[in-house]
């Protein structure tokens, strides 16, 4: 699902690009801020510099602030053009599909869950391509990147943040497995209660008119109820997780600070490279951090994408994309019926039986008759949208027949 999601990104490679490239400046910047605080901590309060001779790396302190800041904003800016664009994109392609897969598949599926999947969805799929997609790219570049400047400083720290990184994702995979489960229960039931509401509006009258308005409003909320439930337990797991990533993060910062610390006071490393790994630690982990907290955002995406391309993959019939080519290419003139017969699957009664009829260009027909008579069946059959089980629609334009078209 992850590589049919990451496929929709082709038409914004450049912006998604621009938000990555943002992230990881912004962790080069807050690198080479770590350097100069350090510097400039060690200058001052050990080696008794004045302010004239840190004002350097005091100036150089507040551009790398002020270009983390510029390319915090580009980089929310970028993440959000992504999201925006494939959000209409695919909304649009949802759309389309659904009218081309025409009135016989819409007949056999709940309104409400369509509109669900059409709207909430893939508004779900926003924090999807605008927050987890590019965070999962920056937490692999700023730790190496990190990684590469301590190494050369101090090889015990650097493996130190080696050996303790993965942790994160390990506990990631591990609480994924249960937060999947609970959020695609959640999901189905927003589904559900999407379907009851909808299909109550539709069919307020009917429910008045033999007094079971009441009957479908417990149903409502009782399925409210549970979709209220299932979501306090989606974000009693978020919760937890992120109490039990902070944690490991925030021991392993401890772990740094100690075995740093110890060292220090033998003096077996000096006090600004100390310093300087001491800031970064926290740094380190904080790209995994983000990656957990926006971990839950990438679930709901991806749980909402099933939905979605169970609809996308539901095969076009071929003879509504034939029907649609070649009257894109003919002008009837007339369209007639001759015997034209219809019996839905599985029923006995013909729903339409001899049906002759003549209708010219530009001519206007009113089709009446009572509920059940065969007007809609009739209208489905000039639409392609059904195949007649005996007799010919003909177009004498070109004298195309159902065998042609169909």
């Amino acid at each position: 699902m992850h590589r049919r999601l990451f496929s929709l990104t082709r038409d914004t490679r450049a912006s998604l690009t621009l938000t990555i490239l943002s992230g990881f400046l912004a962790g080069l910047l807050t690198i080479w801020q770590a350097w100069n605080i350090s510097s400039v901590i060690d200058g001052v309060f050990l080696k008794k510099l004045s302010l004239e001779q840190v004002a350097t790396p005091l100036i150089l302190i507040l551009f790398a602030i002020s270009g983390r800041a510029f390319l915090t904003w580009l980089n929310e800016v970028a993440a959000n053009a992504v999201a925006v664009r494939i959000k209409t994109d695919l909304r649009e392609r949802l759309f389309a599909h659904i009218l081309k897969l025409g009135p016989a598949y819409s007949r056999g599926q709940r309104t409400g869950e369509l509109t669900t999947a059409a709207v909430e969805g893939i508004e779900a799929l926003d924090a999807y391509f605008s927050q987890y997609l590019p965070q999962l790219v920056v937490t692999a570049l700023i730790p190496l990147s990190i990684l590469f400047f301590v190494f050369p400083i101090d090889l015990l720290t650097g493996f130190v943040f080696l050996i303790t990184a993965p942790l994160i994702p390990f506990f990631m995979i591990i609480i994924g497995k249960g937060a999947e489960a609970v959020t695609k229960r959640q999901y189905e039931t927003l589904r559900l209660l999407s379907a009851h509401f909808l299909d109550s509006l539709q069919g307020l009258t009917t429910l008045k008119l033999f007094g079971q308005s009441k009957g479908q409003a417990k149903n409502i909320a009782k399925i409210s109820e549970q979709y209220r439930d299932t979501t306090l337990g989606v974000l009693r797991i978020t919760f937890l997780s992120a109490l039990a990533l902070e944690m490991l993060a925030t021991i392993r910062t401890a772990i740094v600070a100690v075995e740093i610390g110890f060292r220090l006071l033998y003096r077996n490393i000096e006090f600004q490279p100390a310093l300087f790994l001491l800031i970064l630690a926290p740094e380190f982990y904080m790209p995994l951090r983000a990656l957990g907290a926006r971990f839950h955002a990438g679930i709901n995406g991806t749980t909402a994408a099933k939905r979605i391309y169970e609809i996308l993959d539901t095969p076009i019939d071929i003879r509504y994309s034939m029907f649609e080519y070649r009257i894109s290419n003919i002008d009837f003139s007339t369209i007639e019926l001759s015997n034209v017969s219809f019996t839905y699957p599985n029923e006995t009664t013909p729903a339409l039986q001899n049906i002759n009829l003549t209708i010219q260009q530009g001519q206007h027909i009113a089709l009446v008759g009572k509920t059940g008579a065969g007007k809609s069946t009739l209208a489905q059959l000039l639409l392609g949208v059904s195949q007649p089980t005996q007799g010919n629609i003909t177009f004498h334009a070109s004298r195309i027949t159902p065998s042609q078209i169909h």
